[in-house]
């Protein structure tokens, strides 16, 4: 018991990192779009204790690599209008290409990846002679690279701005669809430049050109790795005169170049706070299409504020489906930023692999229709998911239990039922032989490659039943129990085996593994991975007293490896919140009668690793991943199995969420915590559309047009509510 205090320790930290303030009546009438705050997540959490001994030597500090960009939902072509500040460094710890508390940024891109796989179409305003190298963080003098101010930054929902100090420059960032929108305010100058550099660009660029098609347009492409971006950029103002460079050598008054490294350049005659605006239509079929792209989206004489406030709206569509009451101006910044990134598009999502239901609530049924529909242009239906192990077979029989009956399940088993008996590889062909994947097989990430591949015949079994393919399914069944060979009875962890089925001894069950024994993680982590038959873990731990005993163990121990791990971060004891595939573990007591201590840790967890400041995510996003934990965490549950219905409650964040229920049926579902508070964090009782709900857990059903949740909150645990096991 003395080692769950720690646990339950509310550990607070300074009040200005949290904006903590009371909502008061002006704050109440803040519409939810008007909460969104990209620059969440843009520097790195710097609390020690969180850390896990990060940075390695040599190495920053992980941020969420986000970028504060500008755009709209589901971007064509994934464009992101926003900031970079260099392309150096880790992609894993620089993946945008910006963070915030670099001093200087070197320019603004139309599309922005988190892994820096997509960083196109370098922009930048400046004053004076032309320069044509970005220079370098380090050293910035002698480029064109500006300093910026801090307090002049700000990102919101499809908006970006900041000042250039250098050259005393506002910038503001808008977009659609296929189009960015920027609008430059300059000093006085006789030499007011736009730079566009087509060389720094993430991927590396193979091939460029560039054509001053008159006083006010350019026109272009830029290819790099596998794909071209065609780009045409038409400005408000005429050009007093224009060039190009080409390894870095100018020539004024050229029209045409290509080949790399080259760029183009235009300079005008600017008066005090002249603004100059250039619309960015992008493609990636033609030149036509781009210009085509920019008629359409930004017809001619569309003001920059128009546009500004076209994006807000459609983001409002989404953020206004779930509307919160109270809590601090800081919560409900996280919440919103958050419903924000994990909503964010087809790239900036793993739907329907991760939070399935917070993309039901934020994009609807019939989105979400559309996108389990077209699967098959996405990632396709998986069985076996590379390293970390499992595929998204799991997503496929959630949303069927869900209630998302227009898939063709048939097809999708047929499909996977190959793969499972055919495919995945070495990884594959060695699970199915073993039973596990041998430590001398030639396969990295054995141990947890092992259980995720478990993992996807627990849920291709159920799969096989639904099709009515009884006896597939009880041979995915007895297959999917083969995971329990590599748990080691002596030492209480799944270990390493080799071909011949002895174990590889000592095993430190603390230590990290970069990707060999365990991809990003260690023994303690993955004792808890198989979310496909949690109730045979249980079993194997020794019943759920001893489970529950062992996650206390877990949560209270504290973590102090020999080498660190950039990818382990967010630590509550032996806990990794930065890393997506531990996010689950905190709910795991539900399952063994101890709701309570799940609803300490998912407020801590709430409170301490998420805040509405650029150094407020604990670790990597992974494309909405991490802020969409908090999403559904914050309304009071998460979807723990992915291949179940059913959604684990934790601790509610706000008084009340209203949210609206799409479908056949719309209204809206009403979530209540009453008397909820940084104190109050603890489940009294609850009620589920009227009746006494007695386990911490409801299924997607339940979530029906007039119903409602209901939470009675208190300050100390109710030892007896939810304390059924199931």
């Amino acid at each position: 018991m003395a080692k769950m205090n720690i646990v339950l320790k509310r550990k607070f930290l300074p009040a200005a990192l949290f904006l903590i303030g009371s909502v008061s009546d002006t704050l109440a009438q803040r519409r939810p779009v008007d909460y969104v705050n990209t620059l969440i997540g843009t520097a790195p959490m710097t609390d020690k204790e969180y850390l896990g001994n990060n940075p390695a030597p040599g190495e920053e500090l992980y941020s969420g690599t986000v970028s504060p960009c500008a755009m709209v939902p589901d971007p064509a072509g994934y464009l992101c209008v926003g900031p970079v500040t260099g392309f150096d460094g880790a992609y894993h710890v620089r993946g945008s290409g910006y963070r915030f508390d670099d001093a200087t940024i070197m320019g603004f891109t139309q599309m922005n990846g988190e892994y820096s796989d997509e960083n196109r179409l370098l922009f930048m305003p400046t004053i004076g002679p032309i320069r044509t190298n970005p220079g370098s963080r380090a050293d910035p003098s002698w480029s064109y690279r500006s300093a910026k101010d801090p307090q002049r930054e700000k990102g919101s929902a499809g908006y970006y701005s900041v000042f250039l100090k250098t050259y005393g420059i506002r910038v503001e960032l808008t977009a659609t669809a296929h189009c960015g929108f920027h609008r430059y305010t300059f000093p006085v100058s006789r030499q007011a430049n736009i730079l566009i550099d087509l060389v720094n660009s993430r991927p590396s660029v193979s091939n460029a050109s560039a054509s001053v098609v008159d006083k006010h347009t350019i026109e272009g492409f830029q290819t790099g790795g596998t794909s071209t971006v065609y780009f045409r950029a038409e400005f408000s103002k005429d050009f007093s005169s224009s060039g190009t460079w080409k390894n870095g050598i100018l020539t004024k008054d050229s029209s045409e170049v290509s080949g790399t490294p080259v760029g183009v350049y235009v300079t005008f005659n600017t008066s005090s706070k002249e603004p100059i605006l250039v619309k960015v239509g992008t493609s990636t079929i033609s030149l036509a299409d781009a210009e085509a792209n920019l008629k359409k989206e930004i017809p001619q004489g569309t003001g920059f504020e128009t546009i500004k406030g076209q994006s807000e709206t459609l983001w409002s569509q989404i953020l206004d489906r779930m509307v919160v009451a109270g809590g601090t101006e800081g919560d409900r910044t996280n919440f919103y930023t958050a419903l924000y990134r994990m909503a964010a598009g087809p790239k900036y999502s793993w739907f329907p692999f991760y939070d399935a239901n917070g993309m039901l609530l934020a994009r609807g049924e019939d989105w979400v229709s559309q996108r389990v529909a077209s699967e098959g242009r996405f990632w396709g239906w998986h069985w076996g998911g590379g390293y970390w192990g499992p595929g998204n077979v799991s997503g496929l029989v959630g949303l069927y239990k869900m209630g998302f009956h227009n898939i063709d399940v048939k097809a999708a088993y047929q499909d996977l039922r190959n793969q499972a008996m055919n495919g995945g590889g070495a990884a594959g062909a060695a699970y199915r032989h073993y039973g596990y994947i041998p430590a001398d097989s030639g396969v990295n990430d054995y141990v947890n490659r092992s259980i995720g591949l478990s993992l996807d015949d627990r849920a291709l079994s159920e799969l096989a039943k639904v099709t009515g393919n009884d006896s597939d399914s009880e041979v995915f069944l007895k297959r999917s129990q083969s995971y329990k060979t590599l748990y080691n009875s002596s030492l209480e962890f799944f270990a390493p085996r080799r071909v011949d089925g002895s174990w590889i001894l000592p095993l430190d069950p603390v230590e990290p593994h970069a990707e060999d024994i365990y991809r990003e993680g260690n023994a303690w982590n993955y004792l808890w991975f198989n979310t496909g038959d949690i109730p045979g873990v249980i079993d194997l731990l020794g019943g759920p007293h001893n489970f529950a005993a062992k996650l206390d163990t877990f949560f209270t121990t504290t973590y102090n490896p020999r080498m660190p791990l950039r990818d382990l971060t967010g630590v509550i004891g032996l806990y990794f919140h930065g890393n997506e595939q531990y996010r689950h573990i905190p709910y795991l007591y539900d399952f063994v009668g101890q709701p309570w201590k799940t609803q300490a840790l998912v407020r801590r967890i709430q409170k301490e690793l998420y805040r509405p400041i650029p150094a407020g995510l604990c670790g990597m996003d992974d494309f909405g991943d991490l802020e969409g934990w908090y999403v559904t965490s914050a309304l009071g549950y998460l979807q723990v199995d992915l291949a179940s219905e059913y959604y684990q409650i934790g601790s509610p964040l706000f008084p009340k969420v209203t949210i609206k229920v799409q479908g056949e049926h719309p209204g809206t579902f009403t979530i209540r915590a009453n008397h909820v508070s940084d104190v109050n964090k603890y489940i009294q009782s609850a009620t589920l559309n009227g009746r006494p709900l007695t386990v911490p857990r409801f299924a997607q059903v339940d979530m029906v047009s007039g119903g409602s949740l209901v939470f009675e909150m208190g300050p100390m645990p109710n030892l007896s509510w939810g304390a059924k096991e199931f």
